[in-house]
């Protein structure tokens, strides 16, 4: 179910956010370079952020948009799906595997596509 359309909702984890990360709404609002004002009432709920300033302040914040029922994972491709599921799964270590892994595998494919160029167009 979204919850993006409920200002309350998103006021609160917003103030919630902010305030966790022991941030001033006057330093929320340099950050967001949006005036001290204008967040304030985006956290009273006055103001719906608009769709940019709505997606900067949960990147600074560091708020998964999961909370706000957005499940950005989720695709029409079962293999893809997998993929994200292990690599969402991860620990720190594991992800510099899956990097290195998946780098070595993309570096190969671009060798075999180029061998594959050359031998058509020789």
């Amino acid at each position: 179910m979204m919850k993006f359309d409920d200002k309350k909702f998103i006021a609160e984890r917003i103030k919630y956010h902010r305030k966790k990360m022991n941030l001033t709404q006057s330093e929320l609002a340099e950050m967001a370079d949006l005036s001290d004002q204008h967040l304030s009432r985006i956290e009273r709920g006055c103001y719906t952020p608009s769709l940019t300033t709505f997606f900067l302040l949960a990147k600074i914040l560091k708020i998964d948009l999961k909370e706000f029922g957005f499940d950005i994972t989720e695709t029409n491709n079962p293999t893809k799906d997998k993929l994200i599921d292990i690599i969402n799964r991860a620990n720190d270590n594991e992800l510099v595997f899956f990097d290195d892994v998946i780098t070595a595998l993309e570096n190969a494919l671009k060798k075999v596509r180029k061998n594959i160029r050359n031998h058509y167009f020789m």
